[in-house]
């Protein structure tokens, strides 16, 4: 089964302050990369070693009418840690967010203040040790524009289309040499799509497909960063204008095309293969993930999901599914890895 270089539009199970201003403490299931009509997500992944699977970790997501994420839990089968995390909301916002560990250290509290007009402005986080940490949010144009830490003085500002559509967010923070180290993230339809890091200029790319999602490194040759310079400052002076030559499909499928033809210049430092369902919708729900060991070029793990929605209908099963684990490893085959 050749792996179709179609565009994935589903989000990934990475989450970052990457949305507008409104969503950032009502987390839906959308931006967790599942179904609005999520009601929960549970997921079992299993370690594959020689061909052979064991259960290794538990996880559910819960969501609320609403569709906000209520609670998180996830459960280590073979060393028996765990972690929780339950939401609690007041007036349809994020009001305090409690974690608990297996490590009681590690337990902390969020607490979240908003202004008059409803925007976030403050979250508080208290440590189990007493500590706390805050961070400060500030807006442009109803959306949000900086966030800063009060414990590493970090400071991540978020830049904006015409249209209102992030397209570069730049975070700064002072290394351990007390130099200012910078890494800007670039977006297109709230994905990053690649990513730079200063003083060193360490470049990182990022593939989103139907079927597989490919993060890279570039190593260090001078005319390949010297190009993607170029791409980045007319990304920079285009992008503001939502005067794009390209959508999120057609970059991808230019940067797949770039990483076959430089197999000698690519570090892939993630890959990952998705399956899916079809609802009773006709809708495509993910039902396993696969992650591959990029030195081995085999399976690591796989991850089987089993959704519930809110009218109960269910979709997928957490049991191993022994006929998936074969096309993933007969999709490795065509996946060009240095």
């Amino acid at each position: 089964m050749c792996l179709k270089i179609k565009i994935f539009l589903t989000s990934l199970l990475l989450l970052s302050l990457n949305t507008i201003a409104q969503s950032v403490t009502n987390i839906n299931a959308k931006d967790y990369g599942f179904d609005p009509n999520t009601k929960q997500v549970e997921i079992t992944n299993y370690n594959i070693d020689n061909d052979s699977a064991v259960a290794l970790e538990i996880s559910s997501y819960s969501f609320n009418n609403e569709g906000n994420i209520e609670s998180y839990e996830n459960r280590n089968k073979q060393n028996k840690l765990w972690e929780k995390e339950k939401n609690i909301y007041k007036k349809g916002k994020l009001h305090k967010r409690t974690c608990k560990n297996t490590n009681s250290t590690l337990n902390k509290k969020y607490y979240y203040t908003y202004d008059d007009n409803g925007y976030l402005i403050n979250e508080q986080i208290r440590l189990n040790n007493g500590n706390t940490n805050t961070l400060k949010f500030e807006y442009k144009n109803n959306l949000l524009h900086k966030v800063s830490s009060s414990t590493n003085e970090s400071i991540t500002t978020y830049h904006y289309s015409q249209k209102g559509h992030l397209f570069k967010k730049v975070y700064s923070k002072k290394g351990t040499d007390k130099t200012n180290v910078i890494s800007k993230h670039f977006y297109l339809e709230n994905k990053e799509i690649f990513s730079c890091t200063a003083p060193k200029n360490h470049y990182k790319a990022h593939i989103y497909n139907e079927n597989v999602y490919i993060g890279f490194e570039l190593i260090d040759d001078e005319r390949i960063k010297s190009k993607l310079d170029r791409g980045i400052q007319r990304f920079n002076k285009e992008a503001p204008k939502d005067n794009l030559p390209f959508n999120l499909q057609k970059h991808c499928n230019q940067t797949w095309q770039f990483y076959n033809k430089n197999l000698d210049k690519v570090i892939p430092f993630e890959i990952k293969i998705h399956k899916y369902k079809k609802d009773a919708s006709g809708n495509n729900i993910k039902y396993a993930e696969a992650l591959v060991n990029i030195k081995t070029k085999t399976i690591t793990s796989i991850s089987f999901y089993k959704t519930t929605f809110k009218n109960n209908n269910v979709v997928g099963s957490t049991a191993f599914d022994s006929k998936a684990f074969s096309e993933f490893k007969e999709d490795i085959t065509f996946i060009n890895i240095p």
